[in-house]
């Protein structure tokens, strides 16, 4: 289910003027291929994942370390997308703004996963906004870099399509989700994606979702106003489903909520 949330992010479309940028807001630093191979893994990337490890770590060898402050902007949209980063360390908030202000978050990316890749592929500016939600380190490599080794290697490009495919696939189940289900199904299924990233055991066979998440975050996810989100909660803790303290979740019947989200 994680990934309908990154599918929707690649299939949004900007509207505003492109406002082209040449590199990341920090600061170069060259990096080792050792430094990065033996705590980080990529294989759930769309074009890592397409790539044998040897072609992985070739590929990481010519990146470069940024570093990002909590609150940063990586990028808007709007923006050229014209790099990718590899996240090594923190989380990553993908965010769009409708036009009457409303937030809307598409993911919260973290260590492992890659940010921008399909910018990056077909050359059009970025389709959301990315803030560092806590300090950020990773990897960048630039678009030439990338479609250089790509093309050197056909048998990644063609497993790179595939996948590219399969995400067009889900894309249509996201909407069609969207589109039909209700409120609560809606918050359900967001709860549950969330234990499925971030979920941890607890006492007495619970889940823990081992990041804090506000109400406003949980609205922002699911397309609820904030007050709706609240009535939910409320109701679902009172029932015994779930907990929910300043942010803290934990979800004490995963079986129940599958039933709200209808799945």
């Amino acid at each position: 289910m994680v990934r309908l949330l990154i599918i929707k992010q690649s299939v949004t479309r900007s509207t505003v003027p492109i406002c082209r940028t040449e590199a990341p807001r920090t600061d170069k630093q060259a990096i080792s291929l050792n430094q990065h191979t033996s705590d980080n893994d990529y294989s759930t990337s769309l074009i890592f994942g397409a790539m044998s490890q040897a072609h992985r770590d070739s590929l990481l060898k010519l990146g470069q370390e940024r570093s990002y402050k909590k609150g940063q902007t990586l990028f808007s949209r709007g923006e050229e997308g014209d790099w990718i980063l590899l996240i090594q360390q923190g989380v990553v908030e993908i965010s769009v703004v409708a036009l009457n202000g409303r937030k809307s978050i598409l993911n919260l990316m973290e260590k492992n996963e890659v940010l921008g890749e399909i910018a990056l592929l077909d050359r059009r500016q970025r389709s959301a906004d990315a803030v560092a939600k806590t300090d950020v380190t990773g990897i960048v490599l630039q678009r030439g870099t990338v479609i250089d080794f790509l093309k050197k290697n056909t048998d990644a490009c063609f497993s790179l399509i595939e996948t590219l495919c399969a995400r067009v696939r889900n894309a249509s189940s996201m909407f069609e989700t969207l589109a039909l289900t209700s409120a609560g199904a809606r918050l359900a299924r967001c709860l549950l994606r969330l234990s499925e990233k971030w979920g941890v055991p607890a006492a007495d066979g619970a889940v823990r979702i081992d990041h804090n998440i506000s109400q406003t975050d949980l609205g922002e996810f699911s397309g609820l106003a904030r007050e709706n989100v609240n009535r939910y909660i409320k109701t679902w803790s009172g029932d015994g489903l779930l907990s929910f303290n300043k942010g803290e979740i934990t979800l004490f019947d995963n079986a129940r909520l599958r039933e709200i989200a209808e799945l």
